[in-house]
């Protein structure tokens, strides 16, 4: 029943059915019965479900605003006597950005595990929220901000891994068939690709002499790659607005060219997120230290070859 009920703060908290039950790894069946078995068993519907999205009724809100404290209390509980145990032992759960994932993170947890095999890792391949980390020890997140940009408030701690500047770009034949853009406001006209994953989703930030536009940009394609992104821009499919070293080779090779290179656009930043150190076992203490450095060691040494930043990891 317990776990049922934990099971329904991550629905509410995601908004997803299919979301949560990747959190707990699950099949989506099966996640399904374990909500129709909690409304069963308490006699009561938690839950309204549209095709577009899942919100809580009156009594599912109750139950999801009483039981989160509980939860929170019980997973101090569980913190404070984990970190009782060895040091080297133990499960530690993160979230990642996709391609974070791939080119950094399997490394990292590579080298890691060799060092103490003692320790387990689950990594989940997502792009969700960062207040909806409450079940990992880390959360690596894509995020775009501009000078002036305030993050959202949140309990957990935030530390910057890597950071680049994005650019607006598009493929020759664009420009050719819909013409160059000359200032922000004529994105609004263009065929535009965005990462809904980055700050702001379909809004774009550009600066000029000291002043910041926003321009909400008309929606053409929407992914959490930029990768794809990146493809369907050379494909002439519309303007992308990416990390710098995603597009640098394709820019020099013509294959895409930058737009409204004038004016001073969002940053890109890969964010590590986790639980305030009180909270948090030794185990993923030391990770988080392992983590952090050996991050800031590879781009160094990609820097040392010639390579840029690589921000081409956003999954933004």
């Amino acid at each position: 029943m317990l776990d049922k009920v934990v099971f329904f703060l991550h629905v509410v908290r995601t908004g997803s059915i299919s979301e949560a039950a990747k959190i707990n790894n699950m099949s989506p069946s099966a996640a399904s019965r374990w909500l129709n078995e909690l409304e069963e068993n308490m006699g009561v519907s938690l839950l309204k479900r549209t095709t577009r999205k899942i919100t809580p009724t009156q009594a599912g809100q109750r139950l999801y605003e009483q039981f989160s404290l509980i939860h929170t209390q019980i997973d101090d509980v569980f913190n404070e006597v984990q970190n009782m145990s060895s040091e080297y032992k133990g499960t530690i759960k993160i979230a990642s950005t996709p391609l974070f994932a791939k080119h950094y993170l399997s490394q990292i947890i590579g080298e890691y595990v060799q060092l103490h095999p003692s320790i387990n890792f689950v990594v989940l391949e997502t792009a969700f929220e960062v207040d909806h980390v409450h079940d990992v020890d880390f959360a690596i997140r894509a995020n775009a901000t501009y000078r002036g940009f305030q993050d959202k408030d949140s309990l957990l701690v935030k530390r910057p891994l890597l950071k680049e500047p994005l650019m607006a770009c598009c493929s020759p034949s664009y420009i050719s068939k819909y013409g160059k853009p000359k200032v922000p406001n004529d994105l609004k006209d263009h065929q535009c690709l965005y990462a809904t994953t980055l700050v702001g989703g379909n809004r774009w930030i550009f600066e000029l002499d000291g002043e910041h536009t926003s321009v909400e940009i008309t929606q053409t394609v929407e992914a959490d790659d930029s990768e794809i992104l990146r493809n369907i821009a050379i494909a002439g499919g519309g303007i992308a607005y990416l990390p710098i070293s995603l597009i640098c080779n394709e820019i020099k090779k013509g294959k895409l060219i930058p737009v409204l290179e004038n004016y001073i656009s969002s940053e890109f930043e890969l964010n590590l997120y986790f639980k305030p150190r009180k909270y948090m076992p030794a185990r993923c203490v030391n990770f988080k230290d392992y983590l952090i450095a050996r991050v800031t060691e590879l781009e160094q040494a990609k820097k040392k070859k010639g390579q840029t930043t690589s921000a081409v990891l956003a999954t933004a």
